[in-house]
């Protein structure tokens, strides 16, 4: 009697595969995105290597934060010279819905090693408070 392992999580991932690759076109990517709820800010990250800084552009508005983008390989390639060719080029965009009480003005972009951070700052009202507790004996 043969055993077989069953993954539930394996039909997650197929079934996450399925919806990504409909109605995208085969010549576009999406980078992956980290959202981070920091305690002053919310810190975005996305993968974007071989993306030229000046390539990418960052925008809030309307409660959203879009990244658009683009890479290409420039040299001497032909389709005919690929065995395998695994690597997007070509646009891509991510919309991301921000919550309520960020600062739109104040957003700040920075890209290190292809990993793009975005900051957004929380305003301040938003912000905790602390109180301090008087006793009273």
């Amino acid at each position: 009697m043969n055993l077989v392992r069953f993954d539930p999580f394996t039909v997650m991932r197929d079934f996450d595969r399925l919806f990504e690759d409909t109605g995208r076109p085969r010549n576009r990517w999406m980078p992956r995105v980290d959202v981070m709820d920091q305690e002053h800010d919310l810190l975005v990250r996305t993968e974007v290597p071989g993306v030229d800084p000046e390539n990418i552009d960052v925008t809030v508005e309307g409660g959203t934060l879009t990244i658009k983008g683009s890479r290409s390989f420039t040299s001497e390639e032909t389709k005919d010279n690929y065995h395998r060719k695994e690597i997007f080029e070509g646009s891509f965009e991510r919309t991301i819905l921000l919550p309520e009480g960020i600062d739109p003005e104040a957003v700040k972009a920075s890209s290190k090693d292809g990993i793009l951070e975005i900051s957004i700052p929380k305003r301040p009202e938003v912000l905790p408070r602390k109180v301090t507790v008087e006793v009273q004996r």
